[in-house]
């Protein structure tokens, strides 16, 4: 079978074609290259593929890089430095690779896979033991059938070594080359590679695949094995992946949700799974403030014999401060959550209802009604962003104890999924995290809104300035399509329900038809008219935390009078607003000197 190629990867692969001569050049064994994987399935599927993978069969990836660059170089062709990157057998990355680019492509060199996986071994150079294979061991040693296909680039072939991939590709089955267990154990991630292809494809995946993606065995290796940025990159594709909606619910279907969104572990100060009022965490930190000064307090009343006597008896269970605060705050968070009313069962299925809610609302458009025109159709950032916040709605109102340097601090449990258990971006964390935050304002909002002409442009103005604060910003509008999403979710009914649906998608249409009356779509762009700092010298008053309040009256009225001026807003607020401010308890006048 044929595969046709671009200019470019017919120089490429005529170079590295080249690069086995000179090695031959050099008396020494010239290899057989091939192209693996993803590049030779997506060429026969008809798509364009930039994941080049070359699999040498007689030397490692890194050396046979290196006498590329080598000749590349001697024949003053484009070429870049060759990286390597090194196995981790403790985190199931089995394979050296070398990282490089040829003629301006990216391009990974890997040995061919041996019928052993990688195992650490201190009496090796590397660390850990190498063992080389032949194509069909190394085809057999790949993660699904359709992946292990082959390119020979001497041959100009396609090779199939399994026997079964070309079929598979046909007839659209997921399956394993060997046994699914075996091609698990040798690498558990190869479970969410397994979700992430059928629902990027459409394809089937075989009864014992998914049979064996359930083994628990196998979970718990994905679970405690596996990297966590592996574990993320794999959600990420998905997330950006043909098909959202089919892979999150084969995570549901097959009990993988849990293990890809992990909750803050139980015993350290990244504990707490229930949620826990801002008095509450004040509770904690202040009854930790307080042992530590009882203990000071008690320690300063002892004569110095005393406490050496008392460092010599306790030299055998020393508790270091961090430790201590750490016992004493699982202790006290113990206490805490032992009462009813704080007590929050995490229902993991509300994810699933919002992503499929979420779907239904993009694939019937439903949305183009609640954003700007510049939006639409949603690229697939923001689609991104609104189903990993959808998946993890079920921890919107949930937060756990971080430590920040030496402050304990409560914050959503969505930060510590998407930051410690996904490692995905700042921009991820902080846009999520967000777009939770302002659900129930947002809500009550459009409530209050809904049938009531009386409220005015500084009414929604306000409102859109909070969802749109920083770090979301332009990403403003994807806050009532969450909302929307939400509201879909808290219906007792299915969401199924048109009737239901289509109620809630009025109201939100409705909300909107008064931002757009108002002219607030670019409410992102908005800045006060005047800083604070002027604002307090015009009104004889100190900088401090004045400046907020004094601030939120110059941003109403600006929403109040959108064609006003600098100099206008400064009249009122000398004229108007001088002797309100100054009564205020936190206003501090101004020395005049003379």
């Amino acid at each position: 079978m044929k595969i046709n190629l671009t200019e470019n990867e017919s120089k490429i692969f005529d170079i590295l074609s080249n690069v086995c001569e000179f090695i031959k050049e050099k008396k020494k064994e010239r290899p057989t290259l091939r192209i693996a994987g993803g590049w030779v399935r997506d060429k026969l599927l008809g798509l364009e593929s930039n994941d080049i993978d070359v699999a040498v069969d007689n030397m490692m990836g890194y050396d046979f890089a290196l006498l590329v660059r080598e000749y590349m170089l001697n024949n003053n062709l484009e070429v870049s430095h060759m990286a390597r990157v090194a196995a981790n057998p403790e985190k199931n990355k089995n394979m050296e690779t070398a990282t490089g680019k040829v003629l301006g492509q990216s391009i990974d060199f890997v040995n061919l896979r041996g019928d052993t996986p990688t195992v650490i071994d201190s009496t090796e150079p590397n660390g850990y033991s190498i063992n080389y294979g032949t194509p069909t061991v190394d085809a057999s040693r790949r993660d699904i059938t359709i992946n292990a296909l082959f390119y020979n680039i001497q041959t100009k072939e396609v090779e199939d070594f399994t026997k079964m991939g070309l079929h598979d590709l046909k007839e659209k089955i997921i399956r394993t080359p060997l046994p699914p267990y075996e091609t698990f154990n040798d690498d558990p991630l190869r479970t969410l590679r397994v979700v992430r292809f059928a629902s990027h494809f459409g394809y089937t995946i075989e009864k014992n695949v998914l049979e064996a993606i359930k083994n628990e065995e196998i979970q718990n290796m994905l679970s405690t094995r596996t990297s966590r940025s592996r574990i993320g990159e794999e959600l990420n594709k998905m997330l950006n992946g043909n098909n959202p909606l089919k892979a999150c619910e084969y995570l549901y279907d097959l009990n993988l949700y849990k293990i890809v969104f992990a909750r803050p572990p139980e015993n350290a100060v990244v504990t707490i799974r229930s949620a826990l009022s801002k008095a509450q965490v004040k509770e904690i930190q202040d009854q930790i403030q307080k042992k530590s000064k009882d203990k000071k307090k008690d320690m300063s009343s002892k004569s110095d014999d005393q406490k050496s006597k008392e460092v010599k008896l306790n030299a055998d269970s020393i508790v270091s401060p961090t430790e201590e605060k750490i016992k004493h705050l699982t202790t006290t968070v113990e206490n805490i959550l032992s009462t009813e009313d704080t007590k929050s069962d995490i229902n993991i299925l509300t994810g699933l209802k919002a992503v499929r809610a979420l779907h239904k609302i993009i694939e019937n458009d439903m949305y183009a009604s609640l954003i700007p025109k510049s939006y639409y159709p949603l690229n697939k950032k923001y689609t991104r962003f609104l189903y990993l916040a959808s998946l993890l709605l079920p921890y919107k109102k949930i937060t756990f104890l971080e430590r920040r340097r030496e402050a304990i601090k409560s914050a959503p449990a969505t930060v510590y999924i998407i930051r410690d258990a996904l490692t995905f971006s700042r921009e991820d964390i902080d846009t999520i995290s967000k777009l939770h935050a302002i659900l129930p304002e947002t809500q009550n909002i459009i409530k209050q809104s809904n049938g009531n002409e009386k409220k005015d442009r500084e009414f929604y103005g306000h409102h859109l300035l909070n969802a749109a604060a920083a770090p979301i910003k332009e990403k403003w509008p994807l806050s009532l399509i969450l909302s929307f999403v939400d509201e879909i979710c808290n219906l007792k009914k299915d969401i199924d329900n048109e009737e239901e649906m289509v109620k809630i998608h009025k109201k939100y249409v409705s909300f909107y038809e008064a931002i757009k009356k108002y002219n607030l779509e670019d409410i992102h762009h908005f800045q006060p008219i005047i800083n604070g700092k002027v604002a307090c010298k015009l009104l004889d008053l100190k900088a401090g935390p004045i400046i907020g309040e004094i601030l939120k009256a110059v941003i109403s009225w600006q929403l109040r009078n959108p064609e006003g001026t600098r100099e206008e807003c400064e009249i009122w607020l000398k004229e108007d607003m001088k002797d309100q401010f100054s009564k205020l308890p936190q206003a501090k006048k101004l020395k005049i000197t003379k």
